[in-house]
């Protein structure tokens, strides 16, 4: 609806869910992984399309919109995009209800999507990735994204660089 304009909603489990915007410092972190997976992608000539938090995306039934968003195929002028990313990340806020974090990540579980959960407090990351034990990175581990980006590496520590 046009008083909708400037709103963004996602649509989980069949329940609309209004996105709140976020404080800057969490969205400053979407940016410093998206810089540095940019970077890597140019250096390696790799196909690398990422969105961020305005961008949409069909999943499933759900349409969800995470703070930043990679897949290897051109961004799509739909709404929602109907190729669903491969790789997503959520900066968590205090504000970001429980069930709400748990129901995107079961959507994305199901859909087989590499999940990074940022927790900026924490200064900690929790991966989820398809077929694997979830596993929680701390500021001086090192992420990685060797199943999309072989060779990708990101120390945890950067995640938060102001």
């Amino acid at each position: 609806l046009p008083e909708n304009a400037e709103r963004t909603f996602e649509l989980l489990n069949g329940e609309i869910i209004e996105k709140m915007p976020g404080t800057t410092r969490n969205s400053a972190i979407a940016v410093n992984i998206a810089f540095e997976v940019r970077l890597f992608c140019r250096e390696k000539s790799l196909p690398c399309y990422l969105s961020t938090g305005d961008g949409a995306y069909q999943i499933a039934a759900n349409v969800i919109a995470p703070d930043l968003a990679y897949k290897s195929t051109p961004m799509s002028d739909e709404y929602p995009d109907p190729t669903p990313p491969l790789w997503v990340v959520e900066v968590i806020s205090p504000t970001d209800k429980a069930a709400e974090i748990r129901r995107k990540r079961q959507i994305y579980q199901a859909a087989g999507i590499l999940l990074w959960e940022v927790y900026p407090e924490l200064m900690s990351v929790d991966v989820y990735a398809p077929g694997q034990a979830s596993r929680v990175f701390q500021a001086d581990d090192v992420l990685s994204l060797d199943a999309l980006l072989p060779g990708f590496t990101l120390p945890v520590r950067s995640v938060f660089a102001e």
